[in-house]
């Protein structure tokens, strides 16, 4: 029999005010927490400091700069504790939270966990077998369950998937793997790591349970903002540690002149002025330094980095060839696609296939198709102008400096043609009917249609297709180095005549060695593919404004 104080075992707290002591006794942990770990955070950033102890170089650094925002953040946390602020909260346990990640890679790192699962990766096929067996008996037992199967099968079978994992967890060395682990776990510093690990997830668990969110007055929409963002931290600290960390790194390196073998040395914007830097002869000599780039009417223009200069010119010449060569022919034929005719779906196919196609080996099969001894483009050049009683002439469309760009341009819009038509057929199956009913009984021929209606229509679609479509041109890489590999360095072409900005950065970066100099390099490209996009998206602004 139960008093009325007391509560059966296992059934369920209800709603209503918790002990009056509850609340303070968690708020003076979290704030005996974070002030312990203020004095810890501060004792080891003092102590490397003075004693010069720690990673060196740009590792250090920026080891250094997590520590101090780590501090900073414990800090900030512990006025806004005390007066029981929300955001007190959130600080709290972001801190243990990422002292928490950062721990527990640190201890997988030191048991060899990493490396274990790589050996494991090796041995997974002898596991297949058994894995196969197991999702057999599982989907007979669900089966079993369902009354599908007599009622006597569904255990057997269930047994039978939970021997099969047992199986697999042995045949592909599992066990051994754990109890290696579990052994290395008796290290003193995986120890350290362990209880460190333990201490940040019962603070992190504290800070987020429900009880500290009531004791903090949380509001549902501030419950609900914290654990969405707690769901999608992975995506979050994944975006952050391996897009925006090294896009920052990559700015900082920009700064420096680095060999990857040695510390990097600030340098300032001297790389940038090295690759941007011009002199305009007119009839008379280049300044010391600079080498020629374009000479034309008697006037000559010389670079101190001739070749980034024509990495521009050809990817310059390359856009302004493809990008519409790739946007107006997938126009036209998606309005073809946009038609009620029967087999329309099996062309739409043929042409997104070039787009999931692979880059390397489409690139690989034109190449062959460009060969100017065995090639199929001229056969079939020759071929039909046989049908006329003419010679075709022969190019020789991979090694010929004035035709390389027209061999890249043919590749490029051949793959890209098919994605902008799906494109532009979602966008105009999109379109309102009513629009097309109108003027067709208005008497607008299908051109009027199509010009007055459909392009004004597509206007936000076109922007997107030229948009991707430049940002895929100004960034070809993949193409040149396969089309022209035989060439040093591959992908240059004749005489750079297929060089482009990022086949350069590739030289600089990882066969001249000079990460410094490539992440200068990568960010000018980077502004010159924003710009591009800046001045498509104001266009398109200006034409839905109707300036």
């Amino acid at each position: 029999m139960t008093t009325l104080t007391e509560r059966p075992r296992g059934a369920r707290r209800l709603p209503g005010p918790r002990p009056a002591a509850s609340g303070p006794a968690r708020l003076r942990a979290l704030l005996a927490w974070h002030a312990l770990l203020a004095v810890a955070l501060a004792g080891l950033l003092i102590g490397a400091a003075v004693a010069g102890f720690g990673p060196r170089g740009t590792s250090g650094t920026v080891i250094g700069l997590l520590l101090v925002a780590l501090l900073a953040a414990d800090i900030a946390a512990l006025p806004l504790l005390a007066r029981r602020r929300h955001l007190g909260r959130v600080l709290s346990l972001a801190v243990s939270y990422l002292g928490f990640l950062a721990l527990a890679l640190l201890l997988l790192q030191e048991i060899g966990a990493f490396t274990g699962l790589d050996a494991l990766g090796a041995t997974f096929i002898r596991g297949v077998p058994f894995l196969i067996v197991a999702l057999l008996a599982f989907v007979a037992g669900g089966i079993g369950e369902r009354g599908d199967l007599p009622g006597p099968l569904a255990r057997p079978a269930r047994i039978v998937a939970l021997v099969a994992l047992a199986g697999m967890l042995i045949a592909v060395g599992l066990l051994p793997a754990l109890l290696t682990l579990v052994q290395r776990l008796a290290d003193p510093v995986a120890l350290g790591l362990l209880a460190g690990v333990a201490v940040f997830g019962f603070f992190a668990r504290m800070a987020w349970s429900e009880r500290t969110a009531d004791d903090f007055a949380t509001t549902s929409t501030q419950r609900e903002g914290l654990d969405g963002l707690l769901y999608v931290s992975p995506n979050v600290l994944g975006f952050l540690l391996f897009f925006v960390g090294p896009l920052l790194f990559s700015l900082y390196a920009s700064l420096t002149d680095w060999d990857l073998f040695s510390t990097p040395v600030f340098i300032g914007l001297d790389n940038y002025i090295q690759i941007l830097s011009l002199d305009v002869a007119a009839g008379g000599e280049l300044r010391e330094g600079f080498r020629e780039v374009l000479s034309a009417g008697g006037l000559t223009v010389g670079a101190r980095d001739p070749l980034f200069w024509i990495s521009m010119r050809n990817i310059a010449v390359f856009a302004v060839l493809a990008i519409p060569l790739a946007v107006l022919p997938a126009l036209l034929i998606a309005s073809a696609l946009n038609t009620k005719v029967p087999g329309m779906r099996i062309f739409r196919a043929i042409y997104f296939v070039p787009t999931v196609a692979g880059v390397v080996g489409v690139t690989l099969i034109w190449k062959q198709l460009f060969n100017a001894t065995v090639g199929y483009v001229n056969y079939g050049m020759s071929v039909v102008a046989g049908w006329f009683g003419a010679t075709a002439p022969q190019p020789q469309w991979l090694s010929d400096a004035d035709i390389v760009l027209f061999s890249l341009v043919i590749v490029f819009v051949w793959q890209y043609i098919g994605y902008n038509t799906i494109l532009f057929l979602a966008g105009m199956q999109g379109l309102p009917a009513d629009l097309y009913e109108a003027a067709h009984l208005d008497g607008a021929s299908g051109w009027q249609r199509f010009r007055y209606i459909t392009i004004p229509q597509l206007a936000p679609t076109t922007f997107f297709v030229v948009a991707t479509t430049g940002i895929f041109a100004l960034q070809l890489f993949t193409e040149s180095v396969i089309l022209f590999s035989n060439f040093t360095p591959p992908g240059s072409g004749p005489n750079n005549a297929a060089l482009t900005p990022v086949g350069y950065l590739y030289q600089e970066g990882f066969q001249r060695f000079s990460p410094g100099y490539a992440s200068a390099v990568a960010w000018l490209l980077f502004f010159v593919i924003f710009a591009f996009t800046f001045v498509q998206f104001q266009r398109q602004r200006a034409a839905a404004e109707g300036v």
